[in-house]
């Protein structure tokens, strides 16, 4: 038989303990310098030998400010769920929020008229700031962001509209500069014949990844096929026969993901081609199963942690009103294995 539920002591309770008002408890907890040392030590002892915890709703309602930051997703539920950047990107957001008080919540805009619904919810008052992940320029986002009237911060560079003046904040990837690394080690590797499976053209990432790329083999004199897809393995695999299919002497493909990248590989093994040998292949990412492909996979390290958390600092930064610089760009590497 279970015993009786045990209650979490309250404000009013910890006002009783330290025979103060319930007013002076609240001044104290969220750190007003206006109480008495002596009262203050009294509340702050009380706390502590009641184990009271400051309930974050009834704290943002006393001092007028959210501690919740949004992280907004415009989509599709199959592709954040199966794509391992959102969960890496969750990781650094949780890592950024560390020593704070803030929560966080997800906001799903799968579709282009989910837009203004997700606006709608932000200007409610029930966030301090919002991170937009993986965004489209045809989802709205970036036009709808540009007039949020709260700390708003992009992971992944914005696709701007025309007519918008005002700063953007972002933190991104170097993804020119990781394109650019394929395309060189595509070359010292004696690829003659690349192809590239680019990301949706309505991204800034895919645009970036397909310039770099494109930039170092041309200057080569080499002609670069290209194919696209939406980032998935089943997209990869398409592209990859739809290249293969229009010149079977492609010697080397670049995938603008990991994920795209399996589904090269996927291609290529049914075909008979030899992986590392025939055509060469690498990837962007660096996600936990890029060495456990077959061959391991040759790719340009995408370091999603770290741009969750540059992106929740600089988020904390603008909601605290501190200088805060933009955008923030990091570097990245390319981890050479078997497949290219």
């Amino acid at each position: 038989m279970k015993g009786p539920t045990m209650m979490r002591p309250t404000l009013e309770d910890v006002a009783r303990h330290a025979g103060v008002s319930r007013a002076t408890v609240s001044r104290v907890v969220r750190g007003d310098v206006g109480v008495a040392g002596e009262t203050a030590a009294k509340v702050s002892a009380a706390v502590a030998k009641l184990g009271y915890v400051p309930n974050a709703s009834a704290r943002s309602l006393a001092t007028g400010r959210s501690n919740t930051l949004a992280m907004v997703v415009p989509e599709p539920d199959g592709r954040v769920f199966s794509d391992p950047f959102f969960g890496l990107a969750v990781a650094g957001i949780n890592a950024g929020m560390a020593g704070t008080d803030m929560q966080l919540v997800m906001v799903f805009a799968s579709r282009p008229d989910r837009s203004g619904a997700v606006v709608d919810f932000l200007l409610e008052g029930r966030v301090a700031g919002a991170i937009i992940v993986s965004h489209h320029r045809s989802d709205g986002l970036v036009a709808a962001a540009a007039a949020l009237p709260m700390p708003t911060v992009f992971l992944g560079a914005p696709l701007m509209p025309p007519g918008i003046e005002r700063t953007l904040y972002f933190v991104d990837s170097d993804n020119l500069g990781g394109a650019r690394l394929a395309a060189e080690r595509m070359l010292a590797t004696g690829v003659r014949h690349p192809a590239t499976v680019a990301g949706p053209i309505d991204m800034a990432a895919a645009l970036d990844r397909l310039i770099g790329w494109q930039e170092v083999l041309e200057a080569a004199g080499l002609s670069v096929a290209v194919a696209h897809g939406d980032y998935t393995r089943e997209s990869g695999a398409r592209a990859a026969a739809e290249l293969l299919d229009a010149d079977p002497s492609i010697d080397g493909i670049f995938a603008a993901s990991d994920l795209m990248a399996q589904g090269v590989l996927d291609t290529l093994r049914a075909r008979g081609l030899r992986i590392g040998d025939q055509v060469k292949v690498i990837g962007f990412d660096d996600f936990e199963a890029a060495a456990q492909t077959h061959p391991p996979l040759t790719t340009v390290v995408n370091p999603a942690v770290e741009l969750g958390r540059q992106a929740t600092l600089m988020v904390l930064n603008l909601v605290e009103g501190r200088d805060t610089p933009s955008p923030v760009i990091l570097p990245v590497e390319l981890h050479v294995r078997q497949s290219g």
